[in-house]
């Protein structure tokens, strides 16, 4: 049934209102990450927040209705961009080596992308719920799983050359997860080169035979202004 003027008026204003309140979310979820990252959960505060994003405590309410539930959707957002890179859909039909080298990409684009809040799930587990817990439990064990699924299939095919698989699995989620320690954003690398250069050392670790590892172009080395 075709709608009338009135319902596509109102459906269109509901559209830009869902629209603003997701920026507005987003632009709290921004602020608080860095403050979670350079503060730390105990020493960061509602009202430091608020004092950040010059706004009141009521309008922070309206969007989350207390810090950890802020912390806990920075945390579950970054693990989840993370954790679900190797996950591919049974009707791939493309190799294991294919596979990896696209997962592990999108792996490292995460972990650059996220780098802050994708910290947080260890450097402040206490301040996590158990449910939160158990859940990021479930996502890394289902990240090792297909990681280590990938790398058996792409050493049976010849495509890749290593040792012990739990060991070069546990190896490459280890490179990623002390980003925090080194990476600074606005350095001389841009992140789509960094992440091109993390896939690369990902895939040294898993013995690449393939000779596929990408190179960055000297143009995308240069950070546009």
């Amino acid at each position: 049934m075709k709608k009338s003027l009135a319902q596509r008026t109102q459906d269109t204003r509901q559209e830009l209102a869902d629209d603003l309140r997701d920026r507005k979310r987003e632009r709290i979820l921004e602020v608080a990450e860095d403050l979670f990252f350079r503060q730390g959960y105990a020493g960061t505060t509602i009202a430091d927040i608020v004092a950040a994003l010059g706004v009141t405590k009521p309008f922070l309410y309206y969007y989350f209705h207390n810090k950890s539930e802020i912390f806990e959707t920075l945390c579950w957002r970054a693990s989840c961009a993370c954790l679900t890179a190797l996950h591919f859909d049974d009707s791939d039909r493309r190799s294991a080596a294919e596979k990896l080298r696209e997962g592990l990409h999108r792996f490292a684009a995460a972990n650059v992308d996220y780098f802050k809040s994708g910290t947080f799930a260890y450097r402040e587990a206490n301040a996590l719920s158990p449910a939160l817990v158990k859940k990021l439990r479930a996502l890394a064990r289902r990240f090792y799983d297909d990681l280590r699924s990938l790398l058996d299939a792409g050493r049976k095919s010849g495509d890749f050359e290593f040792d012990d698989t739990k060991l070069t699995a546990l190896a490459i989620g280890s490179v990623a997860g002390f980003m925090y320690t080194w990476y600074k954003p606005g350095g001389d690398m841009p992140p789509d080169v960094m992440a091109e250069e993390l896939t690369n050392i990902l895939l040294k670790i898993a013995g690449d035979k393939t000779g596929a590892r990408k190179r960055p172009s000297p143009r995308s080395r240069t950070r546009s202004t």
